[in-house]
Parts: structure tokens; sequence; C-alpha cells
């Protein structure tokens, strides 16, 4: 492994353990917020697993994988703020500078999109993505995805962040969708669906990571049957 390979495998794991921290201060001060929070995310998603008898483990740690990155990254808290924003405008003081640093960087960078998988290079742990919204490439160092060989043809929904100059994936959550991107380029997952509006559920307000959840793991999700969202390797 070369030195430039182990700087950015020693940042990525830097990265992913103070989004850890940042999870566990808050969760242990979860009684703020939790249940507000819950019942909003459950009211928007409206998950196919309130009505299923026996869910796999699995299928209930990806669901609420996706409700704790949706309260880290997105639900506004207090002052219109993240709970992100705020663990950083008054960092504990347990909190090292080199830590704060990397996580402003976090708060002024994550960025969730749906993303076609354009190449691979296992020496270096880099893959290729170019967002299917935005039509933009980036280069992010995310060994996971590069070892996962039947991840290729499809696209890969995950929340980015850029430290140091170097993209990484935000979190643990990995949501690989099967389906060429031409064949759901314009209205796929985390789209506006003219179905939205005829269930009277306007979805034009919401986060695209809040419809792609809806989509995927929601009763009455679009693509809830055909995407294959248990890819990862829970620890």
């Amino acid at each position: 492994m070369t030195d430039h390979v182990l700087d950015r495998a020693q940042l990525a794991e830097a990265v992913g353990n103070d989004i850890a921290d940042m999870a566990h201060f808050w969760m242990l001060r979860k009684f703020q917020f939790l249940e507000p929070a819950r019942e909003q995310f459950e009211i928007i998603v409206d998950p196919w697993l309130s009505y299923c008898t026996e869910p796999s483990q699995n299928e209930i740690m990806a669901y609420n994988m996706a409700f704790t990155d949706w309260l880290l990254f997105e639900r506004p808290y207090r002052h219109g703020k993240t709970l992100l924003e705020l663990y950083v405008d008054e960092p504990p003081a347990s909190l090292s500078p080199a830590s704060l640093r990397r996580l402003e960087q976090v708060r002024d960078t994550q960025y969730f999109s749906r993303f076609g998988i354009l190449d691979k290079d296992p020496a270096n742990g880099m893959v290729a993505l170019k967002d299917t919204r935005a039509d933009r490439r980036f280069d992010v160092y995310d060994p996971h995805i590069v070892q996962k060989e039947h991840w290729s043809d499809g696209a890969i929904a995950v929340r980015l962040a850029c430290i140091d100059d170097v993209w990484l994936t935000a979190g643990q959550l990995y949501l690989y969708d099967i389906a060429r991107l031409s064949d759901t380029a314009v209205d796929g997952p985390g789209a506006v669906h003219p179905e939205d509006l005829q269930d009277g559920f306007d979805t034009s307000c919401v986060s695209f990571f809040l419809r792609l959840v809806r989509d995927i793991m929601g009763a009455q999700g679009r693509y809830v049957k055909s995407l294959n969202i248990y890819e990862q390797e829970w620890e």
C-alpha cells in the first residue's frame, strides 16, 4: 500500500470516527428530539416495515440507518440547524481541533445523491461516480464500493463529503440500484412521481433523500420491490 493510499485510508477512518462520536453525543441526549423526529420521518416515509409482521434484522437496521442519516445531516432541529451543524457550532470540550476541522468540512460539503458507477480502481480504493441529478463526476475513496464486484452497472445512492480535498462517503448507508441509469434517469428513485400528487402527498417540498427512502422503504414506494438496499455488511 502506498503512502498516498494509506493517507486516504487513515482520513476515511478518522472521519468515520468523528461522525460516530457525534452520533453518540446526540444519542445520549435523544430524549430532547428523538420521538418527534421519528414520528415525522414515519409520516413522510410510511415504512412498509410498519405493516410487516416479521421483518428481518437487516431490513430493520437499514431503516434505522436511513433515519439516523436524516436525523444527523438533514433535519432542522434548533434555530433551523441540523444536529451536525449544532455540534460543530458548539463542540464539546473533549472534541479535538483536528476532529472539529474535519467535521466543519463535512458540514460544508456533505451531499446526498444517486450516482452511476463509472469506473473502479481496486489498487487505490477509488471509484468514479457520476451524479444522476447534476451530471457531475466525483472521484471518491471508498474501498467498500470498489470491493463489491456486482456493484457495477447500476447506481449507488450515498452521502458524500469532501475533506482535505478528498471525496469520501459520509455515513454507513449504501443503497444500490441494479436498474440501468437510462431507464430511470428522469423518474427514478427520489424523483417527484405523478402518483405522489394523485395520492395527495406532495413530495416536491421534501428532500431528495427522503423521497428516495420513501420510494424504496415506503409502503407505497415505487421501487420497494426492485431496489437492492440491504447489501451493507452489518458488523
